[in-house]
């Protein structure tokens, strides 16, 4: 995936467009925010396609410690590491961005995020995979959260495209502009998710309509969902 970053006036940001590949997540956002992590409020069989969602409670929400990425192309690396602490794994933006080969002009690729993650789940018992049912399906979305944060307790990452998120209306310029969030809440009375977006100008805690998250969802690999091995 290859992107244009412009310049930011004021609150707009102009990017380029992003080339989209399959099972890469979003890998960039257009501005550099100063990290600043913020506190967020707070075992389950692999559900089947009928199941997922299920045994899940109304709603959850999952503890964690929110992180704002370090550099402009660092959302996958900034949601990886937020993720994996919900495993109890606790790792550097800049040791996933190294062990992911994220750069500032590709940012980094789904196949080599998804292995770095999974290699530190893989002693957890866990794994994360790739899947394309929930983009612009919201009771696919929600059983997919809910499961993972619902009964696993964790919070996965979510392939975005960043222009199309309500709170970047207007601030954020470009087509298919790539960028990684989490879930880490749902209610699913309010059908509604709560996310954590890593870049600082716009970003922080959402909460979101979960049929308004499905249709901003990247095609090729919505999620990275978690499961028992």
């Amino acid at each position: 995936m290859n992107r244009r970053t412009g310049t930011a006036v004021g609150l707009t940001v102009t990017v380029g467009a992003l080339c989209f590949t399959s099972l890469t997540p979003a890998h960039a956002s257009p501005a550099t925010p100063t990290p600043s992590p913020t506190s967020i409020p707070t075992a389950s069989p692999t559900p089947t396609a009928s199941t997922k969602g299920l045994l899940s409670p109304l709603k959850y929400k999952v503890s964690l410690k929110g992180q704002y990425q370090k550099t402009n192309y660092y959302c996958v690396p900034a949601s990886s590491s937020m993720s994996l602490s919900t495993f109890g794994v606790k790792v550097s933006q800049s040791t996933l961005a190294k062990k992911m080969k994220t750069t500032a002009s590709g940012g980094t690729k789904g196949k080599y995020a998804l292995p770095v993650i999974n290699t530190y789940l893989k002693s957890k018992g866990y794994k994360v995979t790739s899947p394309t049912d929930a983009d612009g399906n919201a009771l696919a979305l929600m059983n997919r959260v809910s499961t993972n944060v619902g009964e696993m307790r964790k919070a996965p990452v979510l392939a975005v495209w960043m222009e199309q998120l309500p709170w970047n209306k207007g601030k954020v310029k470009g087509s298919k502009v790539g960028h990684a969030i989490i879930a880490y809440g749902y209610d699913k009375l309010a059908n509604t998710i709560t996310v954590y977006d890593p870049w600082k100008p716009t970003g922080g805690s959402h909460t979101i309509k979960a049929s308004t998250l499905a249709k901003v969802l990247q095609p090729g690999g919505n999620m990275y969902y978690i499961s028992k091995r």
